[in-house]
């Protein structure tokens, strides 16, 4: 099964349903090569291979929800000081990125075992 195919069955997406594929291959392949950039690779390991599909399968799901993909990449709207508040505003900052939060975590951890290994 190919990665399209995979992440429309996991996301409840009918196969021949075309409707979100350009989306799905921008993000699979924008995603793909950041991974390679923070791994400091150039071909794909399969080992991040689900990393790849899952995170795919999340910006779709939060898509359709309209849910900003990382809200507290946005820059900062308010802070108030008395019981802490913090708002973020709806623009993503600088250099923001497709993956971030756990699948950075992932990647860490991937980054580890290939640098043991060597």
């Amino acid at each position: 099964m190919d990665r399209l195919a995979t992440i429309k069955m996991l996301a409840g997406i009918p196969e021949d349903d075309t409707t979100y594929d350009a989306k799905l291959n921008y993000w699979l392949s924008a995603t793909e090569q950041e991974m390679l950039a923070y791994t400091n690779r150039t071909e794909f390991p399969e080992g991040l291979e689900s990393a790849l599909i899952d995170h795919v399968v999340l910006l779709y799901r939060r898509d359709k929800t309209n849910t900003p993909s990382d809200t507290q990449n946005a820059p900062v709207k308010s802070i108030t000081e008395g019981n802490t508040t913090i708002t973020y505003g709806d623009a993503p900052a600088p250099g923001y990125t497709l993956i971030g939060g756990s699948l950075i975590f992932v990647l860490d951890r991937f980054v580890v075992r290939v640098v043991r290994v060597r």
